[in-house]
């Protein structure tokens, strides 16, 4: 059976070169990064220089990038830091409705312990509306955190117009983005931007689990959420995890010089798919922005449940999800598609098709093809019986 992967929104499978790559660094680039001599140095050097090709990405100063386990860590690190450096009696802090559990979760924490806290409606594409964000915006703000690219969507927000809203009301205000399912898919430019901080994460783009960055921009002070060795100029302390990092850097090469070429061979994958499935398959509803992250489809199905249609994909080699990982095990899965304001017939019934540079035209055929049959013979199963 040929596996046809479709959730590398979760994860993606590691390149071949990056394991090599990781290999080599654990059998022979085994010093630890703060030891004096050659060896500790040596590994030193291999982090420095992924550190220098990842702001190099994201136009930055290389000592504005500091190493983290992924996004979770980063997100944490970010809001967490921020927060408590600027602890003071009255302080407002703001967010969407539709931000990764690692975000809305450290939000809500807040909340609960007397800090104001906004979060900003979406409309049916999963935008945040800026003249909200305006109006909500005021001096006693001192961070707005917005998910560049949504990883259940794809929807994409417009930092550059949030970065200049947040700015011209509070210069202060730390603004910070979880780039995450954007970093090497879609460019992005952290001065254009007026971002002080963006997450990312190694194993969404052919890299390693477990390793991660954020850059932070200079003169932004956080409290760090780890103390000890002052790794990671003090932020982060604890020995690097250096093979990691090494891998990271490896995917992140690959990239460079192709992500956006392969941003328009996706979107027109993304397209086919669509097309189809709206030819294939009655009730669906395609959700997100049309022109949002050619990565991410989610698609809705009216008479079915998104986890047993997954089950019956799984069978069949073909993987996709019902939504974040993150929010597999917590009890709003949904709060996304209702932020969205998704009618509940379609709720249930939602998937998430994810896309890499390794599926082609013959998988989308055929996901689609087991998709309709799938769907086709679970309404089956819950069609009304008339003669009752």
């Amino acid at each position: 059976m040929n596996e046809i992967y479709l959730d590398n929104a979760a994860t993606t499978r590691v390149h071949p070169q990056v394991a090599q790559k990781m290999m080599d660094t654990l059998v022979n680039n085994y010093g630890n990064p703060s030891s004096l001599h050659r060896l500790g140095i040596r590994s030193e050097q291999a982090i420095k220089e992924v550190r220098g090709l990842i702001a190099k990405n994201l136009n930055c100063q290389t000592q504005e990038i500091y190493f983290t386990s992924g996004g979770t860590e980063g997100n944490n690190m970010i809001i967490q830091g921020v927060v408590e450096n600027k602890k003071r009696e009255r302080m407002r802090i703001i967010t969407s409705a539709i931000e990764h559990p690692s975000v809305l979760d450290v939000f809500t924490f807040y909340q609960n312990h007397q800090i104001e806290v906004v979060v900003l409606g979406v409309d049916a594409q999963g935008h945040i509306d800026l003249t909200e964000l305006q109006a909500a915006m005021n001096e006693d703000t001192i961070l707005v955190s917005i998910m560049g690219v949504n990883n259940e969507l794809g929807t994409i927000q417009d930092l550059k117009a949030i970065g200049k809203i947040v700015k011209a009301v509070n210069a202060k205000c730390v603004f910070h983005a979880d780039f995450v399912q954007g970093f090497m898919k879609i460019p992005i430019d952290v001065q254009a931007s007026m971002l002080d901080a963006l997450t990312l994460s190694g194993h969404k783009i052919f890299g390693p689990k477990g390793v991660g960055a954020v850059y932070l921009k200079k003169g932004t002070d956080i409290k760090p959420l780890l103390r000890g060795g002052g790794q990671e100029n003090n932020l982060r302390s604890g020995t690097e995890n250096v093979p990691g990092i090494v891998g990271f850097g490896e995917a992140v090469r690959l990239r460079s010089d192709s992500f956006m070429d392969e941003f328009e061979a996706i979107r027109n994958l993304r397209t086919v798919f669509i097309n189809e499935l709206e030819t294939k398959i009655e009730d669906i509803k395609i959700n997100g922005d049309p022109n949002g992250s050619p990565y991410v489809l989610n698609v809705s199905f009216n008479r079915v449940r998104g986890e047993v249609l997954l089950h019956s994909l799984e069978s069949k080699g073909i993987f996709v999800s019902t939504g974040s990982a993150c929010s597999s095990h917590k009890k709003e899965k949904q709060y996304v598609l209702k932020a969205i304001g998704l009618a509940e017939e379609y709720k249930e019934g939602t998937i998430r098709i994810s896309f890499s540079k390794d599926i082609t035209n013959d998988d989308v055929k055929t996901a689609v093809a087991a998709i309709a049959q799938a769907v086709s013979s679970l309404r089956l199963l819950i069609k009304p019986n008339k003669n009752r």
